[in-house]
């Protein structure tokens, strides 16, 4: 005795969620941008800016900079989620020259709560 078990629905279901689920993940990755871009614009986190003044960067300004940058950065994901922020960051929070290796982990977090 041969059964044949019709697979075409479920995969063709399989193929629909699978697509549903890359539009929401394009959706949130459109809005997580859309939010950055508004946080970067936030009179709070602007004052963090480095003032481009100067042409020549003498070592002082360059270090100046670089604490501004990550003073922005850190303003730019509490602004996002400080509940992310809290999370991630706040124990241990950025440091002149540190490479963002939790960026990944903060955007998944912030993910996670555009879920509930």
């Amino acid at each position: 005795m041969i059964i044949f078990i019709d697979m075409t629905n479920s995969t063709m279901n399989n193929k629909k969620s699978s697509s549903l689920s890359f539009t929401r993940r394009r959706q949130l990755d459109e809005n997580f941008r859309r939010i950055n871009r508004q946080c970067e614009q936030k009179v709070i986190c602007q004052k963090h800016l480095p003032s481009t003044s100067a042409l020549t960067d003498s070592s002082v300004q360059q270090h100046q900079k670089e604490l501004a940058e990550i003073d922005m950065i850190n303003c730019v994901r509490q602004c996002i989620s400080y509940s992310c922020y809290r999370q991630i960051y706040e124990k241990d929070p950025l440091e002149r020259g540190e490479i963002d290796v939790r960026a990944n982990h903060f955007k998944t977090c912030w993910t996670k709560q555009q879920k509930i």
